[in-house]
């Protein structure tokens, strides 16, 4: 056993390791342009860059507000299942508060699940840090770029959806009590 203990040390090449960047420009060169630019972008999420610059105004517009709506479903699903989980404590004999912000974490969370899941583009975010975007080459050449910024999703997707089983579970429990 080293003074280190049995941590890996990363060889000199592997610290050094840039980004991987892909670029998605603008050049029409066919009728069916658009259809390639979303090629290239699926090729891009599935080989999970760590950045994509997206030049294409449309295609980036659409990916913008795909990844906004997911945020705002994760957000929604999280921020309800506290309220539930926290309104079954606060008031224990009103069932209406903790059992409809219950079903609103239940059906936001089972649409995120449904429609975003399985998409690859859900495990990138909007880069919109200044300090972060003028390491890019040339950013200054592009028309109008969407920088996507590659993020694992796994502990975010397993909290939310942790919480909307425990503020389901509370609601049921509840719900039992009372009826009981």
């Amino acid at each position: 056993m080293s003074v280190y203990g049995d941590y890996k040390r990363l060889s000199p090449i592997d610290e050094l390791k840039s980004p991987t960047v892909h670029l998605i420009r603008e050049i029409y060169d066919g009728e069916n342009a658009h259809d390639n630019f979303i090629l290239d972008l699926d090729r891009a999420l599935v080989e999970k860059y760590d950045y994509i610059i997206v030049e294409p105004a449309k295609v980036a517009d659409e990916t913008s507000r795909w990844i906004i709506v997911g945020n705002c479903l994760h957000k929604t699903a999280v921020l309800s299942g506290i309220a539930s989980t926290v309104s079954a404590f606060v008031w224990p004999r009103n069932i209406a508060a903790c059992a409809s912000v219950g079903f609103v974490s239940l059906f936001c969370s089972t649409l995120y699940a449904v429609s975003w899941d399985t998409d690859p583009c859900v495990q990138y975010q909007i880069e919109k840090n200044p300090k972060k975007l003028p390491r890019f080459p040339n950013l200054n050449d592009f028309t109008s770029p969407v920088v996507l910024k590659y993020k694992s999703n796994k502990k975010k997707k397993y909290f939310h959806r942790s919480l909307t089983t425990i503020a389901i579970g509370v609601c049921v429990f509840r719900i039992y009590e009372l009826l009981k």
